[in-house]
């Protein structure tokens, strides 16, 4: 298989204020429109740039060497290549290619110039000519779905993918025999000129939403269509497929990040604490190795427990109040699954510390049992009167209830009273001392 490496200057070009057939909701608009300001790119003489036309590897390889910034000057150094002629528009440029040893063609001497270029080799042609090495790049078990971790063009696509310089598609797959367009060519040379200006892979968080929920002391970024639950003492954030009705249930396209509040009785300090969960791991894992990190995120002491093969990415983050948060990162087994652990990475990355809002001072006992009193069999009450007896606990639930839904039963142990709750409509249905369900 060919390494292709080189550059782009078409013939017969000419620069634009705008392309006529790039409009701004082209999914390339962007990077064609980035490359055009900065000169890297230039349009045909009627103004347009044909985006969605194949790109041949010709073409690419000009592209691509003067986004690199390179010049390519016809010289008399002669080239392999039996079907590159020297009064061919692109020969500068091959001829370039060839003399700096990044350019190779094939075994019979040719270099098919009119060949449409492949992603792979696209990849392979721009890192060789931005001067990116691959060399020390360690290869994943699954690249993405449909790329061969054999082939020559592993290491360069594994740093595109770490790099984000490419995506799957929705499935999660990635064909590395499609032909390339002049629009996926600009795309991929922005962001590989991106990623080396500002020395970070490219933000896939565009888009993204921020929630937060100062009772479970956490604020986190998530794309904007998954859903949240949001509980006292537990939170989730999950991409929701199909007829999946709940988070609980993992469905092969689906992630989901689970946020608990963890006591810590025996006043554990954090470097306890993470002894404590690694020596679990290992009971729990005897035959799996899982990936520690401790960190520091958001200012709090952290430690991040990876197992690959069971899809979980495990964060762990120490409170000030003793407590420790339990984040529970997971995606499914379809192929999907290796973008969707990218964005659960990201997910977790966000994280930051809020604190809890203050909690008013109580009334005096007596005068909370009065308001309780007021308010039975009066609808919607129950989140007014919750707050006030902040030691309640759930001593039983009728199912059934009265024919309205479920009648959960509260004990406090300050006020020794239970409260009889009609669930679905908040309403306090009596109250009786002791801690009892017979009313």
């Amino acid at each position: 298989m060919i390494v292709l490496v080189a550059v782009f200057s078409l013939p017969y070009c000419v620069s634009a204020a705008n392309f006529s057939d790039v409009p701004e909701a082209h999914k390339n608009f962007a990077a064609i429109q980035a490359l055009k300001d900065a000169n890297l790119i230039s349009g045909y003489k009627d103004g347009t740039f044909k985006p969605d036309q194949p790109v041949n590897r010709a073409e690419s390889a000009a592209i691509i060497l003067k986004a690199a910034g390179i010049t390519a000057t016809k010289t008399t150094e002669k080239i392999p290549f039996t079907d590159v002629p020297e009064d061919a528009w692109f020969f500068p440029t091959i001829q370039k290619g060839v003399n700096m040893g990044k350019l190779k063609g094939y075994e019979d001497k040719t270099f098919r110039p009119a060949n449409p270029v492949t992603l792979p080799e696209a990849v392979t042609l721009a890192l060789a000519f931005f001067q990116v090495s691959t060399k020390n790049i360690e290869v994943d078990h699954v690249i993405y779905d449909g790329l061969d971790t054999k082939e020559w063009y592993s290491k360069p696509l594994q740093y595109a993918k770490n790099q984000n310089l490419i995506l799957p598609d929705e499935k999660g797959h990635v064909d590395p025999a499609k032909s390339l367009t002049r629009g996926e060519l600009a795309e991929i040379i922005y962001r590989m000129r991106t990623v080396q200006q500002t020395g970070k892979p490219i933000d896939i968080t565009s888009g993204w939403i921020t929630t937060e929920s100062q009772y479970n002391f956490w604020k986190l970024k998530h794309p904007a269509n998954w859903e949240i639950f949001k509980g006292q003492k537990n939170s989730v954030i999950w991409k929701r497929v199909g007829t999946q009705a709940f988070f609980t249930r993992m469905f092969p396209k689906s992630a989901r990040v689970s946020i608990s509040v963890v006591e810590n009785p025996e006043s554990l300090t954090s470097s306890q604490i993470l002894d404590k969960l690694k020596a679990d791991y290992a009971e729990n894992y005897p035959k799996i190795k899982p990936a520690y990190s401790e960190l520091t995120i958001s200012t709090r002491g952290a430690l991040k427990v990876v197992i690959p093969e069971r899809r979980t990415i495990d964060l762990y983050i120490y409170l000030p109040n003793r407590s420790y948060l339990a984040v529970y990162a997971e995606y499914g087994e379809a192929p999907i699954g290796e973008f969707l652990k990218k964005q659960l990475e990201e997910v977790l990355a966000s994280y930051q510390y809020v604190e809890a809002p203050p909690i008013p001072p109580l009334a005096p006992l007596e005068e909370r049992l009065s308001t309780l009193r007021e308010n039975i069999l009066i609808s919607d009450k129950w989140k007014e009167i919750a707050p006030l007896f902040p030691d309640k606990k759930i001593i039983q639930t009728d199912a059934i209830g009265i024919g309205t839904g479920p009648v959960d039963y509260y004990f406090s142990k300050e006020a020794n009273f239970t409260i009889k709750l009609e669930r679905n409509s908040g309403t306090v249905l009596n109250i009786k001392e002791g801690s009892t369900d017979a009313f």
